[in-house]
């Protein structure tokens, strides 16, 4: 397995727990959340170094980008 597929899984399933606990959301809807994002989409091309972030920095952005509709990346 390539070491950014590996990355990015570990990502996905720190992302997918903390939507279940924050949102009492099952497994499948937190996943077809993350998996149906702009977010997730990003973190899979290489060239956005998303996948070298933290779980925890690419959870803001998912997060951002479901209480707005779209990915809004508020830092300069």
């Amino acid at each position: 397995m390539p070491k950014q597929e590996f990355l990015v899984e570990g990502i996905v399933s720190d992302m997918a727990k903390w939507l279940m606990e924050e949102r009492s959301i099952s497994l499948q809807s937190a996943l077809s959340l993350i998996y149906n994002s702009k977010t997730f989409e990003l973190l899979q091309n290489p060239s956005t170094g998303l996948c070298t972030e933290s779980s925890a920095y690419n959870y803001d952005l998912l997060d951002s980008e479901l209480k707005n509709g779209k990915l809004i990346q508020t830092e300069i």
